[in-house]
């Protein structure tokens, strides 16, 4: 059942009331007047589809009365009543824009069939025109996600929508995410971009209708909800507005504002509808513009407190080799003069030196790995007997705490093409990793495949194991699986980030596989190292 507003205009009273009472039968909102400025009148003040009007009435004329309500709402469609040998005024009036036309008599069918093909074709022509106005949104949608600078996206979500609309002014007004108070971000004229300035803030009744109603409020200037603007100023710029709000997860984050000077150019329905994807689509990139800044700048914070504590760590490693080389040459010295009872001591005070010498150098080599100052000299070895090498200086580690430490070697030599010193180093803190993250008893297994592209080993352990979220950040430089408060084992977390920086350096890749309470097996390849 049809419920379109139909405005009827006809001095004859029997004419009027027949009309509005066959077209009130069949479901029509209908509303009737005697001449034509009542007409232009009641559409300032309410909306109708539809426009059935007398042509010739005292005063204003019926075509005279649709010229002036098209400028007030450009989307209503009419249709014209005219007496028998007025053919030509009838083609006049489609001229103007009249969809239909009816000669006095006509009968109760043909009013009904005349109305209905006029509402069809502006139901056509709506979608029409809300189709073709989508058209420009869908290649900027694009556009506006990758913009990440918020002024500069605000300033075109509103030169977009000026030039679409025929607006000549365009206020975007944001709610601020830290204290949730309203601010005008940008405003937009025919002539560019000017000043934010308070006087653009909307009075207090637009915005609240905004806000609560989550859907555009279109203003005239003859609306009771008051002016447009807070300031009088910003308010004389325009006759008619529009305002639209700036839904996110279900909240207004923002208000889009547009209004137009020309007295009478209303806002149509075709401009309504691109403004509303207009609206939805800036919300989404303003969200996403300020979660980059966000992103960005707990970036950069992260950055310059990771350079702060690399800066730390550097001049630490420095300043320590003095006192470091002090100890050694004085436990040296030592060595050869204190009585045998008492070198035990001595013997502990240079197992401490060694290990925080250990520390300073992974510090150094990972300073360096990181900087790319450190190159490969490949050379041929027996990987068997590099293998061997390395466990014989693990094994004492291992032994203090009864772990069982199993090898699957090749059945046959092999000899392998790579960095003699790198890869010792890297098996070292593979091989000491596992022993320290090992409890007493476990069991450690190193287990090597070789094919064509080069050699696979896997190391494999019988620790707590560690959480899949965990895997990719053991191998990053002083990562920390245990609380500073709480940890059980030594070592300031660079022995893995030093394995994966020499396991790349020799175009292999590293990688863990582990699971809670089953233990750890880090893989890591190197290819085409085969001699």
């Amino acid at each position: 059942m049809p419920d379109e507003r139909i405005l009827i205009a006809d001095d004859e009273a029997d004419v009027l009331g027949m009309c509005m009472r066959a077209l009130s039968l069949e479901g029509y909102q209908v509303c009737g007047v005697c001449n034509g400025l009542e007409a232009v009148e009641m559409v300032q003040t309410r909306k109708f589809d539809l426009l059935l009007t007398d042509i010739k009435m005292p005063g204003l004329t019926g075509l005279q009365a649709f010229q002036s309500i098209r400028r007030y709402d450009p989307d209503i469609v009419g249709v014209a009543i005219t007496g028998y040998g007025a053919v030509d005024t009838a083609i006049e009036a489609l001229k103007l824009g009249m969809a239909d036309f009816l000669l006095k008599p006509f009968s109760l069918d043909e009013l009904s069939a005349a109305i209905a093909r006029a509402l069809k074709k502006q139901r056509l022509e709506r979608e029409n025109a809300r189709l073709k106005a989508l058209i420009p949104l869908f290649g900027l949608s694009q556009a506006f996600m990758t913009i990440t600078d918020l002024d500069q996206l605000l300033r075109q979500v509103m030169q977009v929508a000026l030039q679409e609309t025929s607006a000549n002014l365009g206020v975007l007004t944001l709610r601020d995410e830290a204290s949730d108070n309203w601010q005008t971000r940008a405003v937009v004229s025919k002539e560019g971009a000017e000043s934010p300035s308070l006087d653009y803030g909307l009075s207090d009744s637009v915005a609240r209708e905004v806000i609560e109603s989550k859907k555009p409020t279109v203003w005239p200037t003859e609306s009771v909800q008051g002016p447009f603007f807070a300031a009088e100023s910003a308010n004389a710029r325009v006759r008619t507005a529009v305002a639209l709000p700036l839904v996110v997860n279900g909240g207004v984050t923002g208000i889009l504002s547009l209004g137009k000077a020309q007295e009478g150019l209303a806002f149509a329905l075709s401009d309504l509808e691109l403004l509303s994807v207009l609206a939805s689509q800036a919300a989404i990139a303003i969200q996403n513009a300020r979660l980059f800044t966000r992103i960005l700048n707990a970036y950069e914070k992260l950055a310059s407190l990771d350079h702060l504590k690399s800066e730390f760590i550097n001049i630490a490693a420095h300043e320590l080799r003095t006192p470091l080389a002090e100890i050694n040459t004085y436990a040296a010295l030592l060595d050869q003069e204190i009585p045998e009872e008492s070198k035990a001591h001595l013997h502990a005070i240079t197992r401490a030196s060694g290990r925080l010498e250990m520390l300073v150098r992974d510090i150094t080599d990972l300073k360096f790995l990181e900087a790319g100052q450190v190159e490969l000299k490949r050379a041929s070895l027996s990987l068997p007997q590099l293998l061997g090498e390395v466990l014989e200086q693990i094994k004492p580690l291992a032994l203090g705490k009864r772990q069982d430490i199993r090898t699957g070697l090749p059945e046959s030599p092999t000899c392998i093409y790579a960095d003699g010193p790198k890869l010792r180093a890297l098996l070292n803190n593979l091989f000491a990793n596992a022993v320290d993250f090992t409890p007493e008893g476990g069991e450690i297994r190193i287990d090597i495949e070789i094919d064509g592209s080069g050699v696979r080993m896997a190391v494999h352990d019988t620790g707590p194991g560690v959480p899949q979220e965990e895997w990719e950040w053991i191998f990053k430089p002083f990562y920390q699986l245990e609380s500073s408060l709480i940890r059980e084992h030594g070592g300031i977390g660079v022995g893995l980030a030093i394995a994966k920086s020499l396991v790349e350096l020799h175009g292999g890749r590293i990688w863990l596989e582990s699971a809670t309470g089953k233990g750890n097996t880090v893989y890591f390849t190197i290819p085409d190292c085969l001699c």
